[in-house]
């Protein structure tokens, strides 16, 4: 018995023991936890996009003033759209009277200027007597005559180009503007296509004009919609440990 009682006793102390280094090793992670997860420092609010913004911006994007006037700035929606109609009424007025005017200056060409008088004269020669440097394609025609391919290179050679000279129908080679490549026709055929020309590049800058106006509007909307919400993210947080329960006395606290 004495031996069984030795035994217990010793068994019953070395028990005891293990408690006490459990329940100070708690009370030690407690006093970390509680110092290292106390009152940590706030973080600042994150904004959170509002998807209004890009959808404003895509409204203004397609229409110019569709993304204000759904803000409420109605008056500025109002400026983009008359914008951009102005800008539509001077590509359009200005390209379609480049068109006509182009119609006018080829058919003023066709009139005045003819492709046998400029290829040969009686003895089979150059009419001109300039150096030729500029293809002049042709085809034969249904009069069995070669004819000029009338494009853009037709068009334009014969106004800048001194060899083609010859073939104005008012072309004199002893009149006065002989020296300088030019016949009266010629001169006014050059202002015709050079008005149509200017035309075209007004219309090219109203397009320019039209997509500018595109994007400034949809920039605008963007900047001007009331785009961002407030998402806390800051907290404080404590942790909690009962070192006579550890396995149900662990809880957290955290304060948004």
């Amino acid at each position: 018995m004495a031996g069984s009682g030795a035994i217990t006793g010793r068994s019953y102390l070395g028990l005891n023991n293990m408690k006490k280094l459990f329940l100070l090793f708690c009370v030690a992670l407690l006093l970390l936890s509680s110092v290292s997860a106390a009152d940590p420092q706030a973080t600042p609010p994150k904004h959170k996009v509002d998807n209004h913004m890009f959808k404003n911006f895509l409204k203004s994007l397609l229409i110019p003033g569709w993304g204000q006037w759904e803000n409420g700035n109605k008056i500025r929606g109002i400026v983009y759209v008359t914008a951009e109609i102005a800008g539509i009424y001077g590509y359009r007025t200005n390209f379609v009277a480049g068109d006509d005017k182009a119609v006018e200056f080829k058919l003023f060409a066709d009139d005045h200027w003819d492709y046998t008088t400029w290829s040969f004269n009686d003895n089979g020669e150059t009419a001109c007597g300039n150096l030729r440097t500029h293809l002049m394609p042709t085809y034969i025609g249904l009069d069995g005559n070669p004819t000029p391919v009338r494009d853009h290179h037709f068009y334009e050679n014969i106004s800048k180009y001194p060899e083609f000279v010859c073939g104005w129908d008012d072309w004199d080679s002893n009149g006065e503007l002989a020296e300088e490549d030019l016949s009266p026709h010629k001169i006014t055929y050059i202002d015709m296509r050079t008005r149509s020309n200017q035309l075209y590049r007004n219309a090219q800058l109203a397009g320019t004009l039209i997509m500018v106006n595109h994007l400034i509007s949809a920039f605008d909307a963007a900047l001007g919609t009331d785009m961002t919400s407030f998402e806390s993210t800051s907290f404080t947080g404590k942790l909690y440990i009962n070192p006579l329960n550890v396995a149900r006395g662990i809880s957290m606290e955290v304060t948004f």
